[in-house]
């Protein structure tokens, strides 16, 4: 791999850019309209929970490996790599690096319908207009890789705006549903000990899982620990501030949502809309005009949107492809350009999925479902790697690896931490495919569901192993090989 410049002091990553780089990605509040829809009022304490049992024990799990790796410039993949080896960092990473392929297949559609919604006031690709949006997606996949190619300190501008202006329109958002509510305006929804305890039925525990990957997102400034002001201390800093403000916006949002519109209310939009509904919906209570404020917070979800997004195509592929040993991969997409940036394997990344969204468009529908059952099977690669990393976790405090920065200051404590966190993400896993099979309306049905949300994401597994075992073969092969 091309060595390239170290960072000077003038352009390291401050404490609040490392805040927004790490809040933007994680934050959404389609996560709270959805769950609002999905759990009702049982959302607000299963958010408590996540948070509790899962997102702050993780975040506490990366700011001790991050500051334990912070001359490494791999991310997930050196943290896991430095107690559990280079084999359970690729298991790890390689997964982590699939999902986000899928993701973003998914994802860049919205980026037009956040337009849409900040130009009209609505959503104008409900109908006629909808086969477009596949159109838009490529063109929005190759401006944000082009952006993320500028490199982290250009982004993480872009990530500091967004976030203050999240931020800026959640809080108000909090501020004027709670107002109205204690001054006299009635709750959208029934809130009583009785209707936000959940269930924990089937369903309650298939979507609470689905929770997990919500908070999912505080690894992703991981990979540039090396380009913040004094890692040591600024990057757990960083990313617990960042974890107390996702926490607190997930909770306190969720209590809001509630008390502005009910579920069935939301359910009634589609999941994409539900989020500009709640706000159309609270300026109307307040007398205000309600197509004028959704635009003002449809332009600064667009603003938001694009900078998580260009954090995730630049993250996940960096933690990816700059740490891994020679040949694990051709040398072509480890190389790094003389800001460090991995420009080949982002554009072969946008490559990628731009074929993924274009397969629907040529017709060729035999392609197109084999793309879908790829989908279908990567959806639950994203938890594997938090369980890996969890893992890790336990090895390293076990090993005593020395660290610059403890969390945990008993390993006891440390290691209870690690096997909790272990087992919510496996339970994860486990739940979020029930749904599935409980849907199944015949056996047959029921089984091909299990195998496909829970045995395919060791499939793609399978084939990252046997992708990196190839090119090692084809490198010992060529005469004159750079690759060891």
């Amino acid at each position: 791999m091309t060595e390239y410049k170290t960072t000077t002091n003038k352009s390291k990553l401050g404490l609040w850019a490392l805040v927004m780089l790490t809040f933007v990605p994680t934050f959404g509040f389609t996560n709270i309209t959805d769950n609002a829809v999905a759990l009702g009022p049982a959302a607000v304490p299963s958010w408590i929970i996540v948070c509790l049992l899962y997102f702050l024990p993780l975040t506490a799990i990366i700011a001790e490996l991050a500051a334990a790796n912070r001359d490494k410039r791999g991310g997930i993949y050196s943290w896991i790599e430095c107690s559990l080896g280079p084999k359970w960092a690729f298991f790890g990473t390689w997964s982590y690096f699939v999902s986000g392929l899928f993701y973003f297949q998914k994802v860049f559609s919205r980026i037009p319908v956040a337009a849409s919604w900040t130009l009209f006031g609505e959503n104008k690709f409900n109908d006629q207009n909808v086969d477009m949006l596949p159109y838009m997606a490529i063109f929005v996949c190759i401006a944000l890789t082009w952006m993320a190619g500028r490199g982290v300190k250009q982004f993480s501008k872009l990530s500091s705006l967004g976030g203050r202006l999240i931020l800026l329109v959640t809080g108000l958002f909090l501020f004027f549903a709670f107002l109205a509510y204690f001054t006299g305006t009635p709750s959208a929804t029934e809130l009583t000990g009785k209707t936000m305890i959940p269930d924990f039925s089937i369903k309650y525990f298939a979507t609470f899982s689905w929770l997990l990957f919500a908070v999912a997102g505080a690894e992703v400034a991981g990979p540039y620990v090396n380009k913040v002001d004094n890692p040591v201390r600024t990057f757990p800093r960083g990313v617990l501030m960042a974890t107390v403000l996702i926490g607190m916006a997930y909770i306190l949002g969720s209590m809001a949502v509630s008390l502005v519109a009910s579920p069935d209310v939301l359910g009634k939009a589609e999941l994409k809309d539900a989020n500009y509904l709640v706000h159309v919906i609270l300026a109307d209570n307040w007398g205000l005009n309600g197509r004028t404020v959704v635009r003002f917070y449809s332009a600064v979800y667009l603003v938001g949107s694009i900078a998580a997004y260009v954090v995730w195509i630049e993250s996940p592929l960096r933690a990816m492809f700059a740490a891994v040993p020679r040949g694990t991969f051709p040398e072509f997409l480890t190389r790094a350009d003389t800001r460090g940036n991995l420009t080949n394997a982002l554009w072969t990344q946008a490559g990628v999925v731009v074929v993924l969204i274009a397969i629907p468009l040529i017709g060729l529908k035999s392609i197109d479902e084999f793309f879908r059952l790829l989908t279908d099977l990567s959806s639950l690669s994203l938890v594997i790697p938090y369980v890996v990393l969890a893992a890790a976790y336990f090895a390293f405090r076990l090993k005593n690896i020395p660290a610059p920065f403890t969390m945990l200051k008993s390993n006891r404590l440390a290691v209870t931490v690690a096997l909790i966190t272990v087992a919510v993400g496996m339970a994860g896993f486990l739940g979020a495919g029930i749904d599935s099979y409980v849907d199944a309306e015949t056996h047959a049905e029921a089984i091909r569901a299990v195998l496909m949300v829970y045995g395919g994401p060791l499939v793609l597994i399978a084939l990252g192993f046997g992708l990196t075992a190839a090119n090692r073969a084809r490198a010992k092969m060529r005469p004159n090989s750079t690759e060891q």
